[in-house]
């Protein structure tokens, strides 16, 4: 007896919008203290309205929170900062600042969900350094758009702009390698354009791709420069997907 189900499903396409990045460019600077602050200067707290939404609920997903802090520095010194999550500590560490140059902390936050509160606290080794900037966005990783069929025949990367886009304060974005997704623990170089497989494994654990800062990489970094702020780090994420699903079971 030959097959009822059809061998390919029908012609899926899953959109993914992303919410406009929060910002704020402080009017006036704030000083920053010389030792770690009780209170961090900056801190989100995770809502619905920051999610990214789909076209058609995936079957799996992560959430990846990308939290943004700058300001300069008038005298060379360095700069400590420390991240936290739910009030614990995720990660720390400290930079050099030149003289007149500005810094910008790009944290990133794996596996976050609606109701976590995300800090980073600044400090200074010099009296006359600041802080005026902060963004915040949230990006889906280890997305798994169906739970069966697991094998994607063809899938199209339609579109995938690099998010997020920050406006505020005169900024630009530091590096560009590096930050395409990854399938497992395959780079995909190519996904920063529209580019279609001829077939894909949709992994239990990865899903069909996965983010490359907040996810692949979690280490916060320090960027400076005379002249942006922020000098920030983003990541290409896929924000149409058209695919087949091939039924293997």
């Amino acid at each position: 007896m030959g097959r009822v189900t059809p061998l390919l499903t029908s012609r899926k396409v899953l959109n993914i919008t992303y919410r406009t990045p929060l910002e704020t460019l402080l009017k006036t600077p704030e000083t920053l203290p010389t030792e770690e602050p009780t209170v961090p200067q900056i801190s989100y707290t995770v809502a619905e309205e920051h999610l990214p939404t789909f076209s058609f609920p995936p079957y799996g997903k992560k959430w990846v929170a990308l939290l943004y802090g700058a300001g300069k520095f008038v005298t060379a010194g360095i700069l400590h900062w420390k991240t936290r999550k739910n009030g614990a500590a995720v990660a720390s560490g400290s930079a050099s600042v030149s003289a007149n140059y500005y810094y910008t902390v790009n944290a990133f936050f794996f596996d976050v969900a609606v109701g976590d509160v995300l800090e980073l606290a600044l400090w200074s080794n010099q009296t006359d350094s600041n802080w005026d900037y902060k963004a915040f966005q949230v990006q889906v990783t280890r997305l798994i758009p169906f739970n069966k069929p697991r094998l994607l025949r063809p899938c199209n990367f339609s579109s995938v702009p690099a998010h997020p886009v920050l406006t505020l304060g005169n900024p630009s974005v530091s590096g560009t390698s590096s930050l395409h997704p990854y399938h497992n623990d395959r780079l995909l170089p190519s996904i920063s354009g529209i580019t279609e497989y001829a077939s894909l494994y949709v992994g239990n654990t990865y899903g069909i791709f996965r983010i490359y800062r907040g996810d692949y990489s979690t280490s916060t970094s320090v960027s400076t420069s005379s002249t942006y702020r922020p000098y920030y780090y983003r990541n290409w994420v896929p924000t149409q997907i058209i695919m087949r699903g091939l039924r293997i079971d």
